[in-house]
């Protein structure tokens, strides 16, 4: 996902798309349009910089009931052709949870975009979730025939079902479709459920990351794999680099911290700072400078070191 292009504090849509109060009261007495149009283009292009620690989606609910905003442009986001092509969770997510809050206070089409996006869209388990905790036993119960559909009868068909059941962050839908007398649905969620509950086991059994007798690649290698995954490990990585590490592998970190993977730059710098080696300084400075907000965000962690 690229940054946000967030407007000019003191205009309307620079503080919608910061969340502040003060942002309320200026939609609320500017002219009615103008506000549904500023608010629309936060819904549909999310301006935080990291969703995970920012709450919008009650602030933008909020304001579509007290403005009587329709949700024509949400419903032609969600349902747009770029929705095959963007399956990113940044591009439709907030819209999704806007929908949610609403449903919540009684807007029932906005019910209905979420079970149709549920049943059709690309980010239908985020859909699903927003439903599990608003709809009706007998609305989540009709979902499960277009859901599970879209899971092909095969072995990578079930894994990736089991996977979805396993990983699903409101378990509500499956556990009532798991009661659905019909084999192609409850006995299928039962046998992913099960499946699920035994791939979870076998991870506990078989850990992944650094083993004793790791080198010093394979713990930058590690790092950048869970990178990859979106987990950052440069400090665990570190950690790991210092059992394995000796002075004779001192060249090669240092080599990793100016010209290695994103991953291995911030386990190496993070490493190097730990070890308070003497040219982390310059390391850092150069990574701080650098392209990678990654790297940049890591050497900014090892200089508070």
């Amino acid at each position: 996902m690229f940054d946000p292009v967030i407007a000019p504090s003191g205009t309307l849509l620079g503080l919608l798309q910061r969340g502040r109060g003060d942002g309320t009261l200026h939609a609320l007495t500017a002219p009615r349009s103008e506000a549904l149009t500023a608010l629309a283009h936060c819904v549909l292009n999310d301006p935080r910089h990291d969703w995970q620690v920012e709450n919008r989606s009650l602030y933008y609910a909020r304001l579509y009931l007290d403005l009587h905003g329709g949700l024509g442009e949400i419903e032609r986001h969600l349902f747009d052709a770029e929705d095959v092509l963007d399956t990113d969770d940044s591009r439709t997510g907030l819209a999704l949870a806007v929908l949610g809050h609403l449903a919540s206070y009684g807007r029932q089409e906005a019910l209905e975009l979420l079970r149709r996006y549920a049943a059709f869209g690309s980010n239908w388990a985020w859909a699903l979730d927003e439903l599990a905790l608003r709809d009706t036993d007998a609305g989540l119960r009709a979902l499960a025939a277009p859901v599970l559909a879209r899971f092909a009868p095969d072995a990578e068909g079930e894994a990736d079902l089991a996977a979805a059941v396993r990983d699903a962050y409101e378990p509500r839908p499956w556990r009532l479709w798991e009661e659905d007398p019909r084999a192609d649905i409850g006995a299928r969620v039962r046998a992913a459920r099960e499946q699920g509950s035994f791939d979870r086991w076998q991870r506990q059994m078989r850990p992944s990351g650094p083993r004793p007798g790791w080198s010093v690649q394979a713990v930058f290698d590690w790092a950048q794999e869970g990178l990859e995954r979106g987990t950052v490990l440069y400090v665990p990585a570190a950690r790991c680099l210092t059992a394995v590490a000796g002075p004779e592998d001192r060249a090669e970190i240092l080599e990793a911290a100016r010209n290695g993977s994103d991953g291995a730059r911030g386990t190496a710098l993070r490493y190097l700072a730990d070890t308070h080696d003497p040219a982390v300084l310059d390391l850092i400075e150069y990574a701080a400078e650098g392209p990678s907000h990654v790297v940049a965000d890591a050497a900014t962690d090892a200089f508070e070191r």
